[in-house]
């Protein structure tokens, strides 16, 4: 059973107005709030003016609020990315924002996005730290308490579950004006001990029946009423079910009757609410409809898909059981798989249920899920559901080393010279302290530019110039001497001869090219040296005999060169790979400057519309120059195979959580 967040309790309008959704920011015109941190850690306060001090305070709120509405959707991803922005913020100016206040409700908020993507040491860690920073009775105090609980709950660990409850509605009853914590509080108290009679073959229905009735009564006006008891009702309904279920398994037949009219009550409440109330409520009703012997009703909640027209999409309740393992939810899970409930389904985010399982962390819930698709999807050979799940992990890699690792750095650091090289030794360690990561991404690999430049053409992996990225020994020495700037060439592979095992042409187009837009760049940038200057480019870097490491490093390499260039041509911005890596290099130079991450476009003087910087007669004169982002829908780009569009869909999405927001 989960938790209601108290996001989900506000319905968007009045039940006789359905509400609108809300716009997710379009990444490409977004306006960047940029509010530099100060520049020492002493503990004296930093010296701002007032202006200062409201255009913090201003964007505090902007982050939290966005990421507030992006929890409210399920959106976990963006809401950890404006809750983490929101937490560099408040350590970045202590004074403005000071941390019993402003980190406290941010650590909040962070523990229920961690919650529910299923990281439940790392909720407990965020919520521990937040009560910490203040013991003052408030209704933030009393949802983090009951927070803890929930996650207790989820983890199994149902007295001290039971405890944080106590003392939340302890806590909620000492409060005046908070109808609604201690319904809330009765609720999660009602749930647990629910849990409690089951493992004792007993039943405690008193604390949910408590809740159904304080949830009926709602707040002090119609306003409160229409909008919070809805949430707490569907939950109370939903989890009355449950007990009534109980109930007819122990022979009071008529209960069956009454857990399917609370069942239905569930759905009918939660059709307004957003979040993993609706999805959990039409597993309720589901649930008791196969009781019942009405199977194919049944199928019809647990694999739903239509949408009310406020919802941004469908989310199932399978992936709603994975988003939060527990004992409990893998018990639901089985009894939707065995059932028949869709596995396959995708979530608006381009999420499945495997996809969660594995976001979740827990091996039980995933191994169900893949079973399930194997029972599910017969022509699926067990090289495809490798696949499957290498896939899923990949996914949860991107979102902890571009998330949690490398943006934090870019955040705080961009003023650094030596920010770049923070990523690359911050890739490095989490690769070394990481086996897993370590097998799904390829370490940082360059070639030398001046063994490039002596080599002839465009060298492939197997030729020997490539050189990894390696930590120094210790902390005072310098890291890999040769490398200082690093180049990332963006280029169509031309060849049409398969039998060159080649991306270039016979004549070297592409190589010549990318040697012409290194002198350009020397001559735009004087005091880089050209023997510490180096180059990424995929047939060298990427192993070629096996590309799937290397390929699935895209972002997270891109992130580290300090420079992209595009060689531009008639078809470059036709080409779906040349554009997903475009999209990636754009949201960098963007959010985080041009002293940070530079692209630049390569192409014919005669189609610049700058004056040249820098010609080449060899091929008939070329510019470089600084690149403008281009509005690009990357679902009608080509692709040499197809099977390759899914993939580059995903990493176009993961350009969007690089924004500095």
């Amino acid at each position: 059973m989960l938790d209601i967040s108290p996001y989900d309790l506000e319905r968007r309008r009045a039940i006789q107005h359905p509400p609108l959704p809300v716009p997710v920011p379009n990444f490409d015109n977004v306006t960047i709030i940029d509010v530099p941190p100060t520049a020492n850690n002493s503990s004296e306060p930093e010296p701002t003016t007032t202006t200062e001090t409201k255009t913090i305070t201003a964007a505090w709120q902007t982050l939290m609020n966005a990421g507030r509405t992006h929890l409210a959707r399920r959106q976990l991803e963006l809401a950890l990315q404006h809750f983490t922005s929101a937490l560099h913020l408040c350590d970045g100016h202590p004074a403005v924002l000071p941390a019993a206040e402003y980190r406290y409700r941010v650590l909040g908020d962070l523990g229920w996005v961690q919650r529910l993507s299923g990281r439940y040491e790392d909720a407990l860690g965020c919520l521990r730290e937040a009560l910490a920073l203040s013991s003052l009775p408030s209704s933030p105090r009393v949802l983090m308490v009951g927070e803890v609980g929930t996650v207790y709950r989820l983890m199994g660990r149902l007295e001290e579950a039971k405890s944080a409850f106590e003392e939340q509605l302890a806590l909620a009853g000492g409060l005046d004006m908070l109808v609604g914590a201690r319904c809330r509080a009765l609720g999660n108290l009602g749930g647990v001990n629910y849990q409690l009679a089951a493992r004792r073959w007993e039943l405690e229905e008193g604390g949910v029946a408590e809740r159904a009735e304080e949830g009926k009564r709602g707040g002090h006006g119609p306003s409160t009423r229409e909008r919070e008891a809805t949430g707490w009702k569907a939950t109370a309904y939903g989890r009355l079910s449950l007990c009534y279920t109980l109930l007819a398994s122990m022979g009071e037949k008529e209960m069956m009757e009454k857990a399917a009219e609370a069942a239905e009550a569930a759905v009918d409440e939660a059709r307004y609410l957003s979040g993993s109330i609706l999805p959990m409520s039409r597993f309720f009703y589901g649930r008791v409809l196969l009781r019942q012997g009405h199977k194919e009703r049944a199928l019809k909640q647990f694999n739903p898909k239509e949408t009310y027209e406020w919802e941004t999409g469908v989310t199932t309740p399978a992936m709603a059981m994975c988003k939060e393992p527990s004992g409990e939810h893998r018990g639901y899970l089985g009894e939707m798989i065995e059932a028949g409930a869709d596995l396959d389904f995708v979530d608006p985010e381009g999420y499945t249920a495997l996809d969660h399982a594995v976001f979740g962390g827990d091996a039980e819930t995933e191994a169900m899920v893949v079973e399930g698709l194997r029972r599910q999807l017969l022509h699926l050979s067990e090289s495809d559901v490798a696949a499957r799940r290498t896939e899923a992990r990949l996914r949860k890699g991107y979102r902890e080393v571009l998330q949690e690792k490398l943006r934090p750095i870019l955040y705080r650091r961009k003023d650094s010279p030596d920010c770049i090289k923070n990523l690359r030794r911050a890739y490095a360690e989490t690769l070394a302290a990481d086996p897993e990561k370590s097998r799904l991404f390829d370490h940082l690999k360059f070639i030398r530019y001046t063994d490039l430049e002596g080599f002839g053409r465009l060298p492939r992996s197997s030729d020997g110039l490539v050189r990894s990225f390696q930590l120094p020994e210790t902390q005072t020495e310098s890291d890999n001497n040769d490398l200082d700037v690093l180049i990332f060439f963006s280029y169509r592979w031309i060849n049409q001869d398969r039998s060159l095992n080649t991306p270039d042409d016979a004549n070297h187009t592409q190589y010549r090219r990318m040697l012409d837009a290194i002198g350009l760049y020397l001559q735009q940038n004087p005091s880089v040296d050209k023997e510490k200057l180096c180059v990424w480019m995929d047939f060298a870097c990427v192993d070629q005999d096996n590309p799937g490491t290397g390929v699935s490093a895209l972002p997270i390499i891109i992130t580290q060169c300090d420079a992209v260039i595009s060689l531009v041509d008639d078809t470059y911005y036709e080409r779906a790979w040349c554009c997903v890596e475009t999209k990636m290099i754009s949201a960098l130079d963007r959010s985080y400057g041009w002293s940070v991450h530079r692209w630049y476009e390569h192409m014919p003087a005669a189609t610049s519309t700058e004056p040249a910087t820098g010609t080449s007669t060899e091929q008939g004169g070329w510019t470089l120059e600084r690149a403008r982002p281009l509005q690009l829908d990357m679902k009608d780009m080509k692709l040499t195979y197809e099977h390759d569009r899914p993939k580059v869909m995903f990493l176009e999405r993961q350009s969007k959580f690089m924004w500095r927001l």
